[in-house]
């Protein structure tokens, strides 16, 4: 049985020293100080079972740092944010609060290397279903601006993808307040028709259930 224990070091918020038998390690958390750890198993085909450092964070904005004992010295494995979910069979799943939906992000184990590594997405799937309160148009593609359709007032429309890429913002789009306002989702009418927008334009016009 392995002896673990963590503790804040002095004068610091974040700062931590994780010791496990006479080896030790120091590290920070960014969200806030550490609250204790939990034994997880990535992967359970393997000898190892790793440790997850947790703080809940200001406003369960949750952040865990993974390591990995070997016998011999600690190792960083991975930081993951928000609320993941260890299948044991070296995938993680980490959920994501993005406002109104959880995006998953999936991470796996690289064995030779010892750490967690994210597989980023091209699409995130949202897949909520809400009421038009204000008309908007949505065009067909990211690239192309033609309209496609102008959502009616009072009709259902599904979200159904995201693109968070604020990275293709244009200059007109710097006076946004988050980079998330950049994202572009792909959205289903009631009539079938498909198109996209970013949600500048419709974060207020939907009926979503917004949440910090």
């Amino acid at each position: 049985m392995e002896q673990i224990s963590i503790y804040v070091i002095e004068g610091t918020y974040h700062n931590f020293v994780l010791s496990i038998n006479e080896d030790s390690i120091r590290a920070k958390l960014f969200s806030g100080t550490p609250d204790g750890f939990t034994i997880v198993d990535i992967d359970t085909m393997d000898q190892y079972q790793e440790i997850a450092v947790h703080t809940p964070g200001p406003s369960s904005d949750d952040e865990y740092l993974i390591f990995g004992y070997n016998g011999i010295s600690i190792k960083e494995m991975g930081r993951l944010s928000r609320w993941p979910k260890f299948f044991g069979n070296g995938i993680v799943i980490v959920k994501d609060w993005m406002g109104f939906w959880a995006k998953k992000e999936k991470y796996v184990l690289n064995q030779k290397a010892r750490t967690l590594q994210l597989i980023p997405q091209d699409l995130y799937y949202v897949g909520i279903e809400t009421t038009v309160r204000q008309s908007f148009p949505i065009c067909r593609t990211r690239e192309d601006s033609t309209v496609v359709v102008d959502l009616e007032p009072k009709s259902k429309v599904i979200v159904l993808l995201c693109d968070p890429s604020p990275t293709h913002c244009k200059e007109e789009m710097r006076d946004v307040i988050d980079d998330y306002y950049c994202d572009w989702y792909f959205i289903k009418s009631e009539t079938g028709i498909v198109g996209w927008a970013r949600l500048k334009l419709f974060w207020d016009k939907l009926g979503l259930n917004w949440a910090d």
